[in-house]
């Protein structure tokens, strides 16, 4: 083989080696992940991973699809949802902080009745108390991606709310254990249960009532069923969007940062914009001929605060909580 030959041939070979590297990279960066979701389309948090879906698609160039799967596409109902995401049946789940909470009483903090009055301070908490949500987060083998707020929690149901009388005849949904026992200790018939269980229940009567924020009660089409809505400001709950740790550890550096950036962007939107959703809420209730008590008897709101109290004490005096508490207290003091 003449050296000419040979000099031809190994610089083939680079060639070839040279093409075989990119072509590498460019394959490893195609991703295809699942967003699950139980609530609609038009809630705040479905609304958010629609965002979410749509940043990522333009910040990898269409390199990363995320698909979501709201509702009745959701394969996943209630606690499913968090043993699919810990197992990475789904890559990725929007989950309410009450159905995390039944896997770990922690994630019940951002649903504790009566301890933030407003988003600046429901904010305040979630910043302060990010480390230790991240950790147990990660206990689930679970990443957090951001975390969006509901509009306050109130009442739906079948008749006016006008006193505390009112209060014991209802059979009403809550989303966790401890909005359970609240409406327990006041003396309703409560039962926990997760959104996608509620229509049916409602349809055949077992349930005269709903406590959810506005936003996810006009997203269900609450007012078919429950043509009343009392503003209790009960909570300003979270939903939290996270991530299979395995799924994102197969993830290149570059895909990381961009999931990253199109996260932040998603709960910096979130949270600048949930205000505007508590008015656009009423007025869609209005358009459905639903009747809104914005401002509650003092009897019925001395009732749910003080067994609010009560809940709220017994879920600080658990022994996993007191750190946070502690380092969070000018927040919590700022009431």
């Amino acid at each position: 083989m003449s050296l000419s030959s040979l000099t031809k041939r190994c610089a083939l070979a680079v060639a070839i080696s040279a093409l075989l590297l990119q072509a590498g990279p460019a394959a490893a960066q195609s991703a295809s992940l699942h967003l699950i979701n139980e609530y609609p389309a038009t809630s705040i948090t479905a609304s958010a991973d629609l965002q979410f879906a749509a940043a990522v698609k333009q910040l990898s160039n269409d390199d990363i699809a995320v698909t979501t799967l709201q509702e009745t596409a959701n394969p996943y109902k209630g606690k499913d949802q968090v043993s699919a995401v810990s197992s990475g049946k789904a890559e990725i789940g929007t989950l309410f902080a009450g159905i995390l909470g039944g896997s770990d009483s922690f994630f019940l903090l951002s649903s504790l009745p009566f301890v933030v009055d407003d988003f600046e301070q429901a904010q305040s908490l979630f910043t302060c108390t990010q480390p230790e949500l991240e950790r147990h987060l990660a206990a689930l083998n679970m990443r957090l991606l951001y975390a969006t707020p509901w509009p306050p929690s109130g009442i739906w149901s079948a008749k006016a709310v006008p006193d505390v009388d009112a209060i014991k005849a209802l059979n009403i949904r809550t989303y966790d254990d401890n909005s359970r026992g609240v409406f327990q200790r006041v003396g309703a018939n409560s039962v926990n249960l997760p959104f996608s269980a509620v229509g049916p229940k409602l349809v055949s009567g077992e349930l005269n009532a709903v406590l959810s924020s506005g936003d996810g009660g006009a997203g269900n089409r609450l007012w078919d069923h429950l043509p009343n809505f009392t503003a209790i400001s009960y909570a300003i709950p979270l939903s939290y969007t996270i991530i299979n740790n395995d799924a994102w550890n197969k993830l290149t550096p570059a895909q990381q940062s961009i999931l990253t950036q199109a996260a932040k962007a998603t709960s910096d939107a979130s949270w600048a914009n949930v205000k505007s959703r508590i008015q656009d809420n009423y007025a869609r209730m209005k358009e459905h001929n639903m009747q809104l008590n914005l401002q509650p008897a003092a009897s019925v709101r001395l009732a749910l605060r003080k067994a609010g109290q009560e809940q709220t004490d017994s879920w600080w005096q658990q022994d996993k909580n007191s750190e946070v508490r502690t380092r969070c207290t000018a927040v919590l003091q700022a009431k």
